[in-house]
């Protein structure tokens, strides 16, 4: 069984696992996640980033969206102020991103618009991404 560590701000972890960070992750994403990961059989730290009652970290934010393999990016669920970065956050080619909102403008700035988590099962799975990635 891999391990898999959940981390959340301020902390980061720095190792070989795959990093997947999930911002403002609705309950049924996190159920698909989880359902979705079980599966796997690699090592995994996920980093969620879902604050209430407490001030933003943005720094941590920005700088997990750069470290992290795959960021899924739920922007209905995140309140107004990170609203104010999506457009930068879903710009960025590891951000996957879901909303019901008929907006045009993120379509413009990316194509990984997602309308849930099948991406990651297995024959889509993250090591096939990587794979090509690094060709």
């Amino acid at each position: 069984m891999p391990s898999i560590n959940l981390i959340t701000p301020p902390d980061k972890l720095f190792n070989n696992n795959y990093n997947i960070l999930l911002i403002y992750p609705s309950d049924t994403v996190k159920t698909e996640f989880q359902e979705i990961i079980s599966n796997w059989n690699e090592d995994l730290n996920v980093y969620i980033y879902q604050l209430e009652n407490t001030e933003h970290n943005f720094d941590w934010l920005l700088s997990t969206c750069k470290m992290c393999d795959t960021v899924i990016f739920d922007i209905d669920n995140s309140d107004v102020e990170l609203k104010q970065l999506a457009s930068y956050i879903v710009a960025n080619s590891n951000t996957y991103w879901l909303t019901n909102s008929a907006n045009p403008v993120y379509n413009i700035l990316s194509v990984n618009r997602i309308y849930d988590l099948k991406f990651l099962c297995k024959g889509d799975n993250i090591e096939q991404q990587t794979t090509q990635n690094e060709e």
